[in-house]
């Protein structure tokens, strides 16, 4: 289970949100949308361990994110989390399944699917020896996915994982995260400001940030 509570983060002494309480229960969703520059990716950075709120408690099945260390955190998040970055954060110059080869080994363990039918069910097995830089937008948002669970994760969390591609391809990337949430049995927390994803994935929670908590 995560719980937040109290988390609120401050700028330059201003505050960006505060006062967020939640309960995100396993294998539950919870849709965070909002205006752009609200805080949402900031808010999902904090709920990944990546950037510390300026108060608040962030706990994982009774563990204070923030009370660890920081390389315990990097492990944590290593071992139990799955990220979908807006800006992908792939590595250009290496392959699709070097980029899937490094998020293996950073987490010390193995997807429960092999490795090439795991590229299948992304549709991109025949692209496995591809540079990333040669891949369309779509092809990256799905290798970006296929990384975020590779690892089977209990909590996935996405930075607005459609709002840069056409209907097709936000479709494709909506049933993936569906699908693969699914499959790990995992909670699955997306932020996005795109009105389409709402029709695309029933989410059971959804918070719209600025709005009274």
């Amino acid at each position: 289970m995560l719980i937040c509570e109290d988390i609120s983060f401050d700028i330059d002494g201003q505050k960006l949100f505060s006062n967020i309480n939640l309960n995100i229960k396993p294998q539950k969703d919870l849709l965070i949308t909002g205006p752009s520059g609200i805080g949402k990716t900031t808010l999902l950075s904090i709920l990944c361990g990546i950037q510390k709120p300026t108060t608040g408690k962030i706990t994982y099945n009774s563990i204070d994110l923030y009370n660890l260390p920081e390389n315990k955190i990097d492990e944590f998040r290593g071992k139990n989390l799955g990220v979908v970055f807006q800006n992908f954060n792939l590595i250009n110059t290496f392959t699709v399944k070097q980029n899937l080869e490094i998020a293996v080994s950073a987490i010390d363990t193995k997807s429960s699917i092999p490795f090439f039918n795991f590229l299948d069910r992304v549709g991109l097995a025949n692209k496995s020896h591809i540079k990333v830089a040669n891949l369309s937008i779509g092809e990256k948002q799905r290798l970006a996915v296929a990384r975020a669970f590779v690892g089977d994760p209990k909590w996935v969390f996405c930075d607005e994982p459609t709002s840069s591609l056409d209907d097709k391809n936000a479709n494709i990337i909506a049933n993936l995260i569906k699908e693969e949430s699914s499959r790990c049995k995992a909670s699955l927390v997306l932020i996005t400001h795109d009105s389409r994803i709402q029709s695309l994935i029933n989410f059971s929670n959804i918070l719209k940030l600025g709005d009274e908590l």
